[in-house]
């Protein structure tokens, strides 16, 4: 390896917040004349060079074996990686904090004051602000922190100090209160004094980073650079990594089974230009369209976790919870963003990225990649080529539809259990969930994807044998599509390649379980990659089986991988019978046969004897330490070996480093081969999940027709049958739609029924069906014939929007006017008490012109429950109308729900006794029903008006 590359590793810190960097190799070492294998004669030879190195492990080759740690030696005060036992915090720089670290790892807890921003002058710390101090005259660690806080003001700047990551100023106080870190201080400078400071632990760094960014900060780590600094300077640091919401890598911080997405939005008008990137995956995705509702909607469904914007501070389009991050104009405009993209994807013109009819999706695709740019402190993050989609791509689904008919999360809670996600979702790969839940967030409305999906599902349905064998080779498989992303950043642990490489050796497997098959899903894995297979057998020819988290300590390249490294090894290994043989030496000398020789990393090697059996030591040891029941001594001899063998303790993981940076680098390469690998094993994952929920839930294949038909035939609701435990769910029909050249058949049906009958449950049923059936699983049925939706539209429940000032009634009519613009003939609506919310007469009005309109005039199929029982009329006057009701059972003063659904429609509602059951107190009870009687004899409503033309 060129010496450049030495040099690098003393200049780069560990990404993956693994541990301290290890010293580089001293610059010039003496060549020795030493012969190979004769290290152990002496202690005070001259290194020896390369190619005496190479000489050494070609005369004594090296067994495979996984590597040791270093240290070689079983010692009690060390564990051989480098930690050692009471001084082991000890650092070359001292700490200015007197932060104590908990034994969980984090700093000890303390009544911290709230943010500067929430603080009243007089109870803040004079120097509140880094703003507020003159540079020159702080100490030059402080100076440092204020010139790169002063590059990075929107960032928590973490500082490392020795063992700890330190903060100061305006960034102690944040973090003290939202981490309960005690708040201290540290001497800024006599002309200065003390400046607020809070630390943590550089061990735990990872997951207090975690909880800044899940609290939607952005943090930038200012890490050591070198172990040794230059005389009469301070160590070397520099920003190493910025972390933020939208750009994290770490596993730690992702949620496996969702994408991590990045937004960017550029409005001009009533047109916009939506951007989002999923750096964990590389996934990137551009549109383009026109109207702030629509924006609005598209962000709550991408439910980004950070949206970029160069505009106003709060805009009314973007959704409350959403963290905005304003950026400048300038990476925004579009010869900037047209240069930036030509630079990233290397193309020499854009024509083939279709962006010449989407120019504000280019412009906000420019400033996404300029933000990725500004927090890429290594390699760059690499990326799917951008690829725009429409609105006519997939099934248009707002943001109450998902909200009522609880796609990824419920809506008491926001829980995934009791989801259609968490219904459907048997995958085996961390890839395979993410899969799923963009399936079921945007459904597809193209008839020949969905039957290919769903020729994969009944492939799998048919053969038990196959799928399980799938899923059984699924199951160990690790997230290739975020490990190829690590590797590509130059973030990847040593453990993320062995896990990559396990992924890889599979694809063949599969290859072979899958010969046979002929669906389209299947097919796309009968393919061997044999480029990937040799990168697996690369990985697997490098790296031991089980490394260690930590990247400078050694141990992660096997034996008989580079003959450099095994020469040193060799030469370690000889050390390692010297050490021996010097310790048998010294108990024979001392006639101590307890003698122990173990090393500190702070000491380095010592003999340690007890206390009574210090007083009789050889007059040539020299004492070194003394504790309370052990004494410690070195000898010259052993004191000038030690030297040596820290030398090629350090050459060897320094060797290692390189050979893993190179392999990890030639991963990276692949990257975006092993992310189309990757997805099409999340495809045939989320095929194995839907047909095992087929297989063992009973369901059916919907026939797909090109007309307007909604039949099931004694469809459940996929979530409610699971929930279900002491009873079976009931069954129930739907027919909707008129078939070509068919009799007749309802588009709209007026359904009716008691409260809590399960009038809501069967209208989320219907929709749920028709929603699976175009992601291309089958339902739980006896049988169906489905015909492409464009929209499902639903109102259901009652929800209002206190902080824009709308009353539950309003948001009802909101919605209901929404549905009326955009609702068509192919378009499935599903209402739930229209007109509720106001005075009856009024209400009723409502939701019969409501309904009238939907039949008449949009001829979209709906299905609209209510209590209003004067609709049941609408089915004498349109004929495209029917009723429907659910049916109860009166025995005596008690109600039994059948939640059975049966033709024709409801004449009473039973609300007084569904209030019975809620336990209202008799008394009012019957007071209700005496004013019930008295109000029916007395009144009546004739609706049975003819529609007007």
């Amino acid at each position: 390896m060129a010496a450049g590359a030495e040099q690098q590793l003393s200049l780069v810190a560990d990404l993956g917040l693994q541990g301290d960097l290890f010293a580089a190799a001293p610059a010039a070492l003496p060549s020795s004349d030493q012969a190979p294998g004769e290290a152990n004669r002496s202690g005070d030879e001259a290194p020896l060079d390369d190619a005496q190195l190479e000489a050494d492990a070609t005369a004594r080759p090296r067994r495979r074996r996984p590597a040791r740690a270093a240290g070689g030696l079983d010692l009690a005060t060390g564990d051989g990686n480098g930690n050692g036992g009471e001084l082991s915090g000890l650092d070359t720089e001292p700490i200015g904090s007197t932060s104590a670290a908990t034994p969980d790892g984090s700093c000890a807890a303390a009544a911290a004051p709230a943010d500067a921003e929430d603080l009243p002058d007089h109870d803040l710390p004079r120097w509140h602000h880094h703003s507020l101090v003159d540079p020159a005259r702080l100490t030059p660690v402080l100076r440092h922190y204020v010139e790169l806080k002063a590059a990075h003001p929107e960032r928590v700047l973490l500082y490392r100090l020795g063992d700890f990551f330190e903060c100061f100023f305006e960034d102690a106080i944040t973090l003290s209160r939202l981490l309960e870190l005690t708040l201290t201080g540290k001497e800024a400078g006599k002309a200065i004094g003390r400046v607020p400071m809070a630390g943590l632990p550089h061990h735990a760094a990872e997951r207090h980073c975690s909880e800044l960014v899940r609290r939607g900060l952005s943090v930038a780590l200012c890490d050591q650079l070198e172990t040794t600094p230059a005389k009469g300077a301070l160590l070397k640091r520099e920003i190493t990594r910025v972390l933020t919401p939208g750009t994290v890598l770490d596993e730690g911080m992702l949620s496996a089974r969702r994408n991590n997405w990045l937004a960017a939005v550029v409005r001009e008008g009533n047109h916009w230009g939506l951007a989002v990137a999923d750096v964990s995956t590389g996934e990137f995705r551009l549109t383009e369209r026109q109207g702030t509702d629509l924006l609005h909607q598209e962000l709550l469904q991408q439910d980004a976790a950070e949206v970029l914007w160069s505009g106003e501070p709060e805009p009314a389009w973007c959704p409350d919870g959403l963290l905005l991050t304003s950026q400048p104009r300038t990476p925004f405009a579009a010869p900037e963003a047209r240069a930036r993209l030509l630079a990233r994807f290397r193309l020499a013109s854009l024509d083939g990225l279709g962006l010449a009819e989407a120019p504000l999706a280019l412009r906000a695709a420019g400033g996404l990649l300029a933000y990725l740019e500004g927090t890429e402190t290594g390699r760059l993050v690499p990326l799917d080529m951008p690829r725009l989609w429409h609105t006519g791509d997939q099934l248009v689904l707002d943001a109450q539809t998902r909200r009522n008919l609880e796609l990824t999360r419920t809506q008491l809670g926001g829980s995934l259990q009791g989801s259609l996600l968490w219904a459907l979702d048997r995958s085996m790969t961390a890839m395979g969930g993410r899969c799923l839940r963009r399936w079921i967030e945007a459904p597809l409305v193209d008839r020949a994807a969905i039957s290919a999906r769903q020729d994969g599902v009944g492939e799998l349905v048919a053969s038990r044998s196959l799928r399980l064998s799938v899923r059984r080779l699924l199951r160990p498989m690790g997230d290739l599509e975020r490990l190829a992303g690590r590797a590509g950043a130059g973030t990847a642990s040593a453990r993320d390649l062995v896990a990559l490489a396990d992924g890889l050796e599979r694809l063949p497997l599969l290859a072979g379980l899958l010969a046979q098959a002929s669906s389209p899903p299947l097919t796309a894995l009968q393919r061997t990659w044999p480029e990937l297979v040799e990168l697996a057998a690369v990985l697997r020819h490098t790296l031991v089986d089980d490394p260690p988290l930590s990247l400078s300590d050694g141990g992660l390249i096997h034996d008989s991988v580079d003959a450099r490294l095994d020469g040193l090894r060799n030469q370690l290994d000889d050390q390692d019978t010297w050490l021996e043989q010097q310790e048998a030496l010294e108990r024979r000398a001392s006639g101590n046969p307890n003698l122990r020789l173990q090393y500190h990393r702070t000491f380095g090697y010592f003999l340690s004897v007890s206390r009574a059996k210090a007083a009789s030591v050889p007059t040539h040891w020299i004492r070194r330490q003394t504790l309370a029941n052990e004494e410690r001594f070195v000898t010259p001899e052993l004191k000038g070996r030690e030297g040596r063998i820290l030398q090629l303790r350090t050459r060897a993981a320094q060797r290692e480093y390189e050979l893993f940076c190179a392999l990890r680098e030639q991963v990276g390469e692949r990257a975006a081969v092993i992310r189309e690998a990757a997805r099409r094993v999340a495809e045939l994952d989320v095929i194995a999940s839907l047909a095992e929920v087929a297989a063992t839930g009973g369901y059916c294949r919907p026939e797909i027709v090109e007309g307007r038909e909604l039949w099931i035939d004694a469809g459940r609701h996929p979530v409610v049958e699971q929930l279900l435990v002491e009873e079976p769910f009931t069954a129930n029909s739907l027919r909707l739609g008129s078939a070509p050249h068919a009799a007749t058949v309802p588009d709209l049906l007026v359904l009716t029924g008691p409260n809590a009958s399960g009038k809501s449950c069967y209208l989320r049923q219907s929709g749920l069906l028709q929603l699976m059936a175009q992601i291309g699983s089958w339902i739980p049925a006896r049988s169906a014939r489905l015909g492409i939706a464009d929209r499902i539209f639903t109102r259901v429940g009652a929800v209002d929007d206190l902080a824009s000032g709308q009353s539950t009634f309003m948001v009802e009519m909101a919605e209901t006017a929404n549905i009326l613009h955009h609702a068509t003939s192919h378009s499935l609506v599903l209402l739930d008490e229209i007109g509720r919310g106001t005075a009856t007469f009024d209400g009723l009005s409502i939701a019969w012109a409501v309904a009238e309109h939907l039949a008449e005039r949009i001829g979209a199929r709906t299905i609209f429950a209510t209590h209003y029982h004067e609709l049941n009329e609408l089915a004498d006057l349109l004929p495209n109308v029917a009723n429907a009701q659910v049916l109860v059972q009166e025995t005596g003063d008690d109600l039994v729900f059948l939640h059975q659904v049966v033709t024709g429609g409801a004449s009473r509602s039973y609300g007084i006794e569904a209030a019975r059951l809620a336990g209202v107190p008799p008394v009012v009870v019957q007071r209700a029903r005496q004013v019930l009687d008295r109000i029916e004899a007395n009144s009546h409503v004739a609706v049975g008006l003819e529609p007007e033309a």
